[in-house]
């Protein structure tokens, strides 16, 4: 039988710690011997929650597929995104904060952002109805709290890794944050540059990658800036949803 790290698993099924914490305090996990050790049979479990909660289930409904001994029933990603709009609605601070933490443990970084929360910004930025930029408004700021919250965390985990994540351009407010949050989630322990000034940022730590996050494009000046550090060996590279090169004013003005 083999017998696996924290780090290990989490490597290898996509788990987060606070995953596998929130997991076995729900009694969905085989109790362990050791804290930081994981046996095949733990393995499997893992695997079967990550693909479980991959399709929005709550640990309520996988616990009672698993008492019954039958298929998962879930109205998944719909209606956590109707869990967070309630909160978002009638939901105090408090509750706001608490309801972003539990979804952060419940599922993986990757389907916490890609899943629910990536898309919930995109429907809150397109939404004109009444009460939509109060809305907006707290799910920026409950986004900022639990960002700074698991980077606060992971700043004190020695086997964190350290990356640097730099906004060369962005469409909103959140996405750098949602992106901060993915990548610690990854189990990176990150530090952010949210500006987006057009101007290289200036790094004042050693880190092992360097991620520049195109949400609008990237200016010719950044893109000669990374090709640069690129060539000179150092880890970075671009990432976002928009990396095709953006002419501003000031490149067209350089470039006569």
């Amino acid at each position: 039988m083999h017998s696996f790290t924290t780090d290990t698993v989490c490597a290898i099924t996509g788990a987060h710690p606070a995953n596998l914490k929130r997991w076995m305090k729900q009694g969905l996990l085989t109790p362990q011997q050791n804290p930081d050790c994981w046996s095949d049979e733990h393995l499997s479990e893992i695997y079967s929650l990550v693909g479980l909660t991959a399709t929005g289930a709550t640990l309520e409904e996988i616990r009672q597929g698993q008492l019954a001994a039958s298929t998962v029933i879930t109205h998944g990603w719909a209606a956590r995104k109707g869990d967070m709009l309630w909160q978002l609605e009638f939901g105090t601070p408090l509750s706001l904060s608490r309801q972003m933490h539990n979804m952060s443990s419940n599922y993986s970084g990757d389907d916490f952002i890609i899943n629910l929360l990536r898309p919930l910004s995109v429907w809150l930025n397109a939404d004109h109805r009444r009460g939509a930029s109060r809305r907006l408004d707290r799910f920026e700021q409950s986004v900022k709290q639990q960002a700074d919250k698991v980077m606060r965390v992971s700043s004190r985990n020695e086997s964190a890794i350290p990356l640097f994540l730099e906004a060369v351009s962005v469409l909103d407010k959140t996405e750098i944050w949602l992106e901060a949050i993915r990548l610690t989630a990854m189990g990176f322990n990150v530090a952010v540059d949210s500006r987006a000034t057009g101007l290289p940022a200036i790094k004042t730590e050693l880190h092992q990658h360097h991620v520049m996050w195109c949400g609008a494009g990237i200016s010719q000046q950044m893109q000669d800036y990374f090709e640069q550090q690129s060539q000179d060996g150092h880890p970075v590279m671009l990432s976002g949803p928009d990396r095709n090169l953006h002419y501003s004013h000031s490149d067209a003005s350089s470039a006569a």
